[in-house]
């Protein structure tokens, strides 16, 4: 069951929404604009603040939507398991030849059902490291390190999760394989950096 909630989320994360908001919205093509990422960053450059908020709100729902689907497909281990598969689906959409996003808005729609807690704490260390080093995939590596020790510190002191309950366990696995999957594709950005 829990091979069925990687796929489900796979499938939920894998729709090009950004791509097609763009089009449809904006009249653009994300991968031929601006920084060529179809994410709400590159949406909000190159289309504009209506825009960028819509794709950044309908990239979290895809995460939030991902991980009650797996809750329902496998009441264990389908939330982390659903939720790491919608994040790779975003990264490499088998609708875009395997290109995808980076994966921000839909970690933020996967943390916001899974470990709800932590979403505030994440969200205030990403603007402090864009406001502090003016580079996206800067805060972004930062962000993803501290997501990392406060899966530790939430696991280590037992701290409240938020809804539902995945464990020390699940937490670790969560912020494991976030990093896994999202480290390289902004890692790779500090060679081309995004100002924010």
């Amino acid at each position: 069951m829990t091979l069925l909630a990687v796929f489900a989320g796979y499938l939920v994360g894998s729709l090009p929404t950004a791509l097609w908001l763009g089009r449809w919205l904006g009249g653009i093509d994300l991968t031929a604009v601006g920084s060529g990422n179809p994410g709400a960053n590159n949406a909000l450059r190159s289309g504009g603040p209506a825009l960028g908020a819509v794709v950044l709100v309908v990239e979290m729902a895809k995460g939030a939507g991902a991980v009650l689907l797996g809750e329902t497909v496998d009441p264990g281990l389908g939330a982390v398991a659903s939720g790491l598969g919608a994040v790779a689906g975003n990264l490499y959409s088998s609708w875009t030849g395997f290109r995808g996003g980076k994966g921000l808005g839909i970690t933020g729609g996967v943390l916001a059902v899974a470990w709800p807690t932590v979403l505030g704490p994440i969200v205030v260390v990403i603007a402090l490291a864009a406001w502090l080093t003016r580079s996206a995939a800067r805060a972004a590596l930062i962000a993803i390190a501290a997501l990392a020790g406060f899966a530790l510190l939430w696991a280590g002191l037992e701290l409240p999760v938020g809804r539902g309950d995945t464990g020390p366990g699940g937490l670790l696995a969560l912020a494991a394989g976030v990093g896994f999957l999202l480290w390289p594709r902004h890692r790779a950005g500090l060679r081309r950096p995004s100002p924010v």
